[in-house]
């Protein structure tokens, strides 16, 4: 009864893990051309910055303070945060653009 107890609560203080494959597809399909992602094979884009080592940069875009939140809304709506920017708005849930940044995240982890 006990062990069940200490599993239980083991689970809910515990951050989800980033969905890895979603973040990866996302990346792949949206960002590969213009950025660099270490994970994403297919992601040697050399237009924008790398986005490998973003979670030890202080700001995103060189204007939002660098956080899980801004950096959602930076990957999504880019043009309402920069408008005429050279990094457009890319369509994503908000599930999506979640699994990004956490991914992102992950690799300064490493």
């Amino acid at each position: 009864m006990i062990a069940l107890l200490l599993l239980g609560s083991l689970g809910c203080c515990s951050a989800p893990a980033p969905d890895r494959a979603l973040a990866k597809a996302v990346i792949a399909r949206n960002c590969s051309g213009c950025h660099e992602v270490r994970g994403v094979s297919q992601a040697v884009g050399r237009v924008g910055p790398s986005l490998s080592r973003i979670g030890s940069q202080q700001v995103i875009a060189g204007r939002l303070p660098n956080s899980r939140r801004n950096l959602m809304r930076w990957v999504a709506h880019a043009q309402s945060i920069e408008p005429g920017g050279v990094m457009p708005d890319i369509p994503l849930s908000r599930r999506q653009a979640a699994a990004v940044a956490d991914y992102l995240y992950s690799l300064d982890a490493r």
